[in-house]
C-alpha cells in the first residue's frame, strides 16, 4: 500500500494521479450505514433523496382510463392530470413519450387485459398493452429479488407493481420520457439510478436511454456511462424479459438548491425499442471528510512546539447495493479549516497527499485543502504537522467550509506549556551581604575608603621628599 508522498514545498503541494490512501481499510462485507464521520477509508452507503416507484397512488386502469406520467391533453377529450408522487413530485415528458405509441402509460400486470379505449392509449395496440403489463410485472419481480440494490424499500407484489411504458409502437422521436425536479443541498454530489426491463431483444433496433442530471447552474451530466439498454446487460432474465438496475457512475456537484433528473430516449425509433422503466432514484453520493490528530508519542499531550500530525481523509460512498464498489469519481471537492488561536502549522508542515489533484495551502490561521476522487477510488488522504506553545484545542465541525464533502467529527489535541525559565543569578565577585550587614552602607564605606586612599597617597609621597632634604 503506497505511502503518502512528502512535499518539498513548505507551504503548498499539488499531486496528480494517485488513487489509494495510506492506511485505508476497505470494507469486505455488507454495509447499510450511511456515510458518517469516524471510519476513514470505510465507504458508507449513499443517501436516497428520491425513490420513485410510481405507486403513489395510481388510479387503477379501466377500459376507459389509464394514467399518464405527465399532464395529458389532446384537445379533444377532457385533460387528464399527470402522475403525482407520494411527496408531490410532478413529471414532464415530451408528447411522443406521454400517451402516444404506447409510451408514458403507468401500468401494472394486474390491470385490465383489454386495451383501454381512453384517448391516452389510442396509439397503443393490444400486443403493446399486453407486453407493457408484462414488463411492469417483470420489474416488480426484479425489485423483490435478493440481489436488488434497494432491499429496504417496501414494494407491492410483482403483479401489482406499477411501471411506466415505453413500448414505442410507432416512430417515436428522441425526447424526454420522464423528468422531475428534486430539492438538493448545494455543495453535495448526486447521481441517479433507474430500473429498466426490455422485451424483444432479438430485434436489431439500437436502444439508447440516458439518465441526465441538471441543476441549472452547471453543464448537465449523464449519470450512467453509456447507453442504457437492458438487452446489452448480462443481468437477469425474468418472464422472458431482460431486466436490471442501471446505477449512475457520474455525479453532479450541486450548485443550486434543486436538480432535475430526467430519463431520455436519445435515438427514438420503433420496433425493438420495447421498454418499461421503474424505481427512478436520485441519490446523494457526497464523500465523508475525517480529521484525526495522531496520539502524542508519550503521555496525554505533546510538548510545546512538538509537531502533531493531522491526517485528513476523504472517503467515497459506495454504489447502492454494492458495499465494495465506489460510487464513481468526485472531482473538485474542497475544504477550508479555520484554526483556533494558538494552534498553527509547523514552520515546515511536512505536507503530504495521495489525492488526485490534491493540494494543501496553509497560513498561520487556516488550512485549505482540495482534490478529487477517481472513478474507482475508495479514499485518499492529506496530512500536515501542527504546533503550539501550549494549550488544549478542538477542531470543531463548524470551523470547516465544505464543498463536495460531509463534515468530520470534532478532534482535539493538547500541548504542555514549556516550564518557566528562572532569572539568572549573579556570578563571580564578592557577595555583598554575607556578613549580615546592609549592602548599601558597605558599598558607601568602600567608596569612602577608596577616596581616602587617593588623598593619602600624595601626602605620603610629599612627606618622604621633605625628609630627604
Amino acid at each position: 500500500m503506497p505511502a503518502l508522498r512528502r512535499s518539498r514545498v513548505r507551504r503548498s503541494l499539488s499531486v496528480v494521479g494517485a488513487t489509494a490512501a495510506l492506511g485505508v481499510i476497505i470494507a469486505s462485507g455488507a454495509s447499510t450505514a450511511t456515510a458518517a464521520p469516524g471510519s476513514p477509508g470505510v465507504m458508507g452507503a449513499p443517501t436516497v433523496v428520491l425513490y420513485e416507484g410510481f405507486e403513489g397512488p395510481v388510479p387503477p386502469a379501466t377500459p376507459e382510463f389509464v394514467q399518464t406520467i405527465a399532464d395529458y391533453d389532446d384537445g379533444i377529450a377532457p385533460p387528464v392530470p399527470g402522475y403525482v408522487g407520494r411527496n408531490g413530485e410532478l413529471y414532464r415528458a415530451d408528447p411522443a413519450w406521454n400517451g402516444q405509441f404506447c409510451n408514458g402509460l403507468i401500468v401494472a400486470g394486474d390491470d385490465v387485459s383489454t386495451l383501454p379505449t381512453a384517448s391516452q392509449a389510442a396509439d397503443c395496440q393490444q400486443s403493446g398493452w399486453n407486453q407493457s403489463r408484462g414488463l411492469a410485472e417483470t420489474l416488480g419481480a426484479w425489485a423483490s429479488d435478493p440481489e436488488y440494490p434497494y432491499p429496504a424499500v417496501p414494494r407491492p407484489e410483482p403483479g401489482a407493481n406499477h411501471a411506466v411504458s415505453s413500448y414505442t409502437q410507432g416512430d417515436s422521436p428522441a425526447g424526454v420520457m420522464a423528468a422531475t425536479v428534486v430539492p438538493v443541498t448545494v455543495g453535495h454530489y448526486y447521481t441517479a439510478t433507474i430500473d429498466v426491463a426490455q422485451a424483444n431483444c432479438w430485434t436489431t433496433n439500437p436502444v439508447n436511454l440516458a439518465l441526465r442530471l441538471d441543476d441549472g447552474a452547471s453543464a448537465p451530466v449523464d449519470a450512467f456511462p453509456g447507453p442504457i439498454a437492458a438487452c446489452d446487460l448480462p443481468v437477469h432474465q425474468i418472464n422472458g424479459n431482460n431486466v436490471g438496475t442501471f446505477s449512475g457512475r457520474t455525479s453532479l456537484l450541486a450548485r443550486s438548491t434543486s436538480m432535475e433528473v430526467a430519463l431520455l430516449n436519445t435515438l427514438g425509433g420503433g420496433g425493438g425499442d420495447d421498454n418499461a422503466f421503474d424505481n427512478l432514484a436520485l441519490i446523494d453520493t457526497t464523500p465523508q471528510l475525517d480529521a484525526v490528530i495522531a496520539a502524542p508519542p508519550s503521555g496525554d499531550a505533546y510538548a510545546a512546539d512538538q509537531p502533531a500530525r493531522l491526517l485528513l481523509t476523504v472517503t467515497n460512498t459506495h454504489l447502492a447495493g454494492s458495499p465494495i464498489m465506489p460510487s464513481g469519481a468526485k472531482p473538485e471537492w474542497r475544504f477550508g479549516l479555520a484554526l483556533p488561536a494558538g494552534l498553527v502549522p509547523a514552520d515546515d508542515p511536512a505536507i503530504e497527499t495521495d489525492c488526485p489533484n490534491g493540494a494543501l495551502d496553509v497560513t498561520s490561521a487556516s488550512i485549505v485543502g482540495r482534490g478529487s476522487l477517481g472513478p474507482t477510488d475508495v479514499s485518499c488522504s492529506l496530512a500536515l504537522d501542527l504546533v503550539s506553545s501550549g494549550g488544549e484545542y478542538v477542531l470543531d465541525p463548524v470551523a470547516y467550509e465544505l464543498t463536495g464533502l460531509l463534515a468530520p467529527a470534532a478532534t482535539s489535541v493538547g500541548f504542555a506549556a514549556a516550564p518557566a525559565t528562572p532569572d539568572p543569578s549573579p556570578t563571580g565577585g564578592p557577595v555583598l551581604a554575607d556578613s549580615g550587614s546592609e549592602p548599601l552602607p558597605a558599598l558607601l564605606a568602600g567608596v569612602l575608603m577608596a577616596a581616602l586612599g587617593v588623598i593619602l597617597i600624595p601626602l605620603s609621597v610629599a612627606a618622604r621628599r621633605r625628609r630627604t632634604r
